[in-house]
């Protein structure tokens, strides 16, 4: 233990009693079969110890000594307390539930908390995946042109792995098989059962919620802990890494409660020995199956939060201005979020893809769709793209200029809390340049396969306050002269005449509005005609330019027609009488018998002797152009 952390030790357990009756809290310190950390603690090298059954490699607990606290110590009951650790490598950190040892007693502690060196945890549904690799430097598999096997199975050589379980202490041994000649990376895998007994030839671990996990290299010797989660009280779990160095400090672990905060020093002394020095072979653990359903080759797509079957892979999937929200199949119901115009907003999302986050080519997002829209039909999009060689790009599709300051980032992050998959976080900084009309947003992903999926998220996103865009122009055409319009507003514009355009496919100008009679040559002459007729026009009447298919124009052309008849019943009073009231009361009307004057005998004898009297000229007029042919 490096000295600086005795002298932490002693000034954090100096605060711990001089301010206990402030917190009602004695002490708080790191145990190990009993011992006392700080500068008691044993050397952990030397640590390979029994706790909860189980061979554990540093397996630790909490103490807390709360006996001064009266709700503890008289309520007849065994209570639980809430610790948080943390690590400089998980400075969130984790709860770690303690439970009082006995009823009043007032001293809290747990079964085992462990250090891991990934994100190790995992469900009871998961497969975990083992990729064992081992310098040539220590084996010959990097020169033995052989495809090698690591089995630890019963009866086979112990060079491959065990696994153990708080639920089997007896563990299960496992088979790695070389990737390849001389390689020296080596796979396998392991399965969890919750109801059937452990099964080397399937390579099943029988295991229970919140078991801690150890996998040990029987070769090496070397230990890597993991647990089941969701965990349990008096179980837990941080990824915190030990130095097998020896010669600095890479992690410090620290318990807090009510104030009250003990450090731990994770230095293993003894540089090289029982643990494979700096060369030592490196295990890394993913799980797999709970992902492909089971363990399929189904191809699937990028998720932002379930898998193919419907199994939670992504926590907090989606978040616009830090507020996440677990990402449904296809929608997702979002609670409608309002941002100003002009402000800085920051979409994350979370992404998994099975063949890792580098294999994700393709994220989108879409804003402003209405109801049944796709994503393609977003109002302003952007969509960052990544390519085989790492090249990455962000392209805007925003033809109304709604989006700004637009930057595009990605990174690697946890996808959960309850399992150690990685996911690509893609970070979309913004902001809206003026409000949209609709507010549901979408996000379309695929991978390096085109395996692709889409999400929309509604009620979404809306933008308020006064646009930062100037108003949108446009032309307009109306009895073949182009006007120049100005945005009015949704679908509507004003010409430089002050007129009014709406817009329906095309742009069209509204109804003339009225103009006053004086103004308009035609209705001048009315007013002459009206006059020559000795009547007086009265002023102020108006003329209206309708279309012939308004109802408008009908209903002036039926007040033009009361007035005609007005004006004719004063200049012919008579007109309206008898003989015109008949009229208006015909239904059918014969037509006279009509004569022909063919018929007529002295037509008939008329037309006789003309018609002799044309033969015989045409005759004497033959005879002179044609002698003595015309018999002929």
């Amino acid at each position: 233990m490096n000295l600086k952390y005795v002298s932490l030790f002693a000034i954090t357990l100096f605060l711990a009693v001089s301010s206990h009756n402030v917190y009602a809290v004695n002490s708080i310190n790191w145990t190990l079969n009993g011992g006392v950390g700080g500068s008691a603690f044993p050397p952990f090298i030397s640590v390979i110890s029994t706790v909860g059954n189980i061979l554990e490699h540093n397996p630790f607990t909490v103490l807390v000594d709360a006996t001064d606290e009266a709700n503890f110590t008289t309520n007849g009951i065994i209570d639980t307390i809430d610790v948080v650790v943390t690590s400089v490598d998980d400075p969130v950190g984790t709860k770690y539930t303690l439970i009082e040892t006995g009823p009043n007693d007032g001293i809290f502690t747990g079964t085992n908390f462990v250090f891991l060196d990934e994100n190790y945890k995992f469900q009871t549904t998961d497969t975990v995946n083992l990729v064992y690799t081992i310098p040539s430097t220590i084996s010959s598999c990097g020169t033995d042109n052989t495809i090698t096997q690591l089995d630890s199975r019963s009866g086979g050589p112990d060079n491959g792995f065990k696994v153990y379980s708080d639920t089997d202490l007896g563990g299960i041994g496992l088979i790695l098989t070389e990737t390849g000649k001389n390689t020296c990376v080596f796979m396998g895998q392991l399965k969890f059962t919750t109801t059937d007994a452990t099964d080397e030839i399937t390579g099943t671990l029988l295991v229970s919620q919140g078991d801690i996990l150890l996998f040990e290299d029987r070769t090496t010797s070397v230990k890597y802990n993991a647990q089941i989660v969701p965990t349990v009280p008096g179980k837990g779990s941080i990824t915190a890494h030990f130095d097998i160095l020896g010669d600095v400090n890479t992690a410090e672990v620290t318990a807090t409660y009510n104030g009250l905060s003990i450090g731990l020093d994770l230095d293993e002394p003894g540089s090289g020995s029982g643990n494979g020095g700096p060369v030592r072979p490196g295990l890394v653990l993913n799980f797999i199956a709970a992902l492909l359903g089971g363990g399929s080759n189904q191809a699937a797509p990028p998720t932002l939060g379930l898998d193919i079957n419907q199994k939670r892979i992504v926590e907090g999937g989606f978040s616009f201005n830090d507020n996440p929200i677990d990402v449904q199949q296809y929608y997702t119901a979002y609670p409608l979020i309002t941002t100003p115009v002009g402000q800085n907003n920051t979409i994350k999302l979370k992404i998994y893809e099975d063949n890792g986050p580098d294999n994700i080519t393709h994220v989108g997002l879409s804003y402003g769709l209405g109801k049944g829209e796709i994503f393609n039909e977003g109002r302003a999009t952007i969509e960052y793209d990544k390519t085989f060689d790492g090249i990455e790009s962000v392209t805007l599709f925003d033809p109304k200029h709604v989006l700004g300051s637009v930057n595009v980032t990605a990174s690697t992050t946890n996808c959960s809390t309850h399992n150690n998959a990685k996911c690509l976080e893609v970070t979309f900084d913004h902001i809206f340049r003026e409000s949209l009309e609709y507010n549901m947003v979408a996000t379309n992903i695929w991978d390096s396969e085109r395996n692709g999926w889409q999400n929309y998220f509604n009620h979404g996103i809306q933008i308020v306050g006064e646009p930062m865009n100037p108003p949108e122009e446009y032309s307009g055409i109306y009895q073949g002269y182009t006007y120049h319009l100005t945005e009015a507003g949704k679908n509507t514009a004003v010409d430089d005449d002050g007129n009014n355009w709406t817009f329906d496919k095309i742009w069209n100008r509204d109804y003339i509005k009225p103009v006053n009679v004086d103004n308009d040559i035609l209705n001048q002459e009315k007013i002459r005609a009206i006059e020559s007729l000795g009547f007086q026009y009265s002023d102020g009447q108006e003329i209206f330019g309708f279309d012939r298919l308004d109802h408008r124009f009908a209903d002036t052309k039926s007040q033009q027609q009361i007035e005609a008849q007005t004006i004719m019943a004063s200049l012919c009073p008579e007109c309206q009488k008898e003989p015109f009231e008949k009229i208006n009361d015909i239904f059918s009307y014969d037509l006279p018998t009509r004569y022909s004057k063919t018929n007529n005998p002295e037509t008939i004898n008329r037309m006789h002797l003309e018609d002799q009297k044309a033969q015989e000229f045409l005759k004497q007029y033959f005879e002179k152009i044609y002698p003595g042919r015309i018999n002929d």
